[in-house]
């Protein structure tokens, strides 16, 4: 399936999550550290929608955990609609590299108010822990 180059408002992304504190488990719940744009300020997330969630989990493995220098866990990911990051006045830029990617941009300079946004992203998403 060919996805469009833009990114629908309604369509879900995945944040994988690749550090136990990017999470809780207790109140089921991402945290806002999990949506903290690296230095480049372009946070990757993958496009998910009419995947079935093995998809979900191998496209994970294979294009996040595979590829990293040091060792990490899939512990599950933040599924996140498009509009939220939107109306934070953020974008999705579909690069389609690795198949399905994008990346959130247009985070402020301010670093305080990328902990504010992170921490809007994280309260409009969802835990999904891998089983």
């Amino acid at each position: 399936m060919v996805l469009a180059s833009t990114v629908n408002s309604n369509e879900s992304l995945a944040r994988y999550l690749t550090q136990s504190n990017h999470f809780s488990t207790a109140t089921h719940s991402v945290k806002p550290k999990a949506f903290d744009p690296p230095p480049n300020l372009r946070l990757s997330v993958f496009r998910i929608d009419n995947l079935a969630i093995e998809d979900v989990w191998q496209m994970g493995q294979e294009h996040v955990i595979n590829i990293m220098p040091q060792p990490r866990n899939l512990y599950g990911y933040a599924d996140i609609k498009a509009d939220k990051a939107q109306d934070l006045n953020l974008d999705i830029d579909a690069d389609n590299n690795p198949p399905r990617h994008a990346s959130i941009v247009g985070w402020p300079e301010d670093k305080s108010e990328r902990k504010l946004i992170a921490q809007e992203l994280a309260a409009n998403s969802k835990l999904i822990l891998r089983s």
